[in-house]
Order: structure tokens, then C-alpha cells, then sequence
């Protein structure tokens, strides 16, 4: 038996006497047991979240090296068919036909975009996976103007799992306000 349970026995054993030496090491080992199993599913549930956390921002990265090259074609499939969020450019929410307007524009006009994501939460529901983070989006113009320095934008996009990977199937942008 390892040290600490060799001397949990001992000590069972000078007070309660020999025979009930096996039940007690019978006992530690089914124990000891069901802690390996317990540790086990936890060591295997994290490592598939964290399988699934890797993957979902591994889309998010991907989102914004679409809309940093103006790639309006692989930004638009990143997208489920039945779609429908609330993107920071509009006033009302829109589906997925117009998710791309503002990758095309940014590709159209020249526009060089820079962004930070910071991370901020992720959490999963079966095949859904949902992140949250923030990030300044700076518009760079041909013109020389340069917008969204000083703002901050918020994310939330719901990605699902499908035949066609990860895909956004709803999701919101707004302005990061500072609270208080």
C-alpha cells in the first residue's frame, strides 16, 4: 500500500485487530478506485471542452483574418443558412444574406482593418458552443482616415456543430460602454 494509506491501516489495524485488516484494505482500494475513475471522467470532460473551446476560437481567429483580407466568400460560410444575430452595422437584426455586406465593403474600398481579440468567456451545450470577447476593430482608409481607435466592440456568437463544421448560427456586436 502507498505511505499514507499504509498508515491509515495500521492505525485500523492496532485498534480494531487483524481481521478487519482486509475489509479495511478492500475498502481503501474500492476507494481509491472510484477517486481514479471520478479524476479520470473529469481529466477526459475538461480535455473535450478545452478540445471545443480550442476549436471555436480557432473560427473566431478565422472570422478576422476573413474580414482583415476582405474574403467575403469564406467569411459568408463561416455562417448556418438560418442565421439570424444583430451585427454592430445595423439597426435591426439581419439573416444571412446580408452577413457579408461589411466584408465586401472593406474589400471594395481598400479599407485596411486591424483588430485584438480579447477573450472573455466560452461555454458549450452539447453541439452548440457559445464565446464571448471584445475587441477594437481600427478602419484604416485609403483616404488616410482612421476610425475606431478609442472604441471597444463586444461579441457573442453561438456556433453549432454540423456536417459543415462550426458554424455562427446567431449572434450580437455592440459598443462597449464603460460602466459607472
Amino acid at each position: 500500500m502507498p505511505g499514507r494509506y499504509a498508515a491509515l491501516a495500521n492505525l485500523l489495524v492496532s485498534s480494531q485487530g487483524g481481521s478487519q485488516m482486509k475489509d479495511c484494505d478492500q475498502n481503501i482500494r474500492w476507494l481509491i478506485g472510484i477517486a481514479l475513475l471520478v479524476t479520470g471522467a473529469s481529466a477526459w470532460a475538461a480535455s473535450s471542452v478545452s478540445a471545443q473551446t480550442d476549436e471555436v476560437w480557432a473560427m473566431e481567429e478565422r472570422y478576422w483574418e476573413y474580414v482583415e483580407a476582405g474574403d467575403v466568400e469564406n467569411y459568408v460560410m463561416l455562417w448556418h443558412d438560418d442565421f439570424v444575430g444583430w451585427p454592430c452595422s445595423t439597426v435591426h437584426p439581419s439573416r444571412k444574406d446580408h452577413i457579408g455586406d461589411w466584408v465586401q465593403e472593406i474589400r471594395d474600398e481598400g479599407i485596411q482593418v486591424s483588430y485584438d481579440l480579447h477573450r472573455e468567456a466560452t461555454e458549450y451545450f452539447g453541439d452548440i458552443g457559445v464565446a464571448h470577447y471584445s475587441t477594437p476593430i481600427i478602419y484604416r482608409y485609403p483616404d488616410g482616415r482612421v476610425t475606431g481607435e478609442n472604441q471597444l466592440l463586444k461579441f457573442t456568437h453561438t456556433w453549432v456543430t454540423s456536417d459543415s463544421g462550426w458554424q455562427i448560427i446567431t449572434g450580437m456586436c455592440a459598443l462597449a460602454e464603460p460602466v459607472g
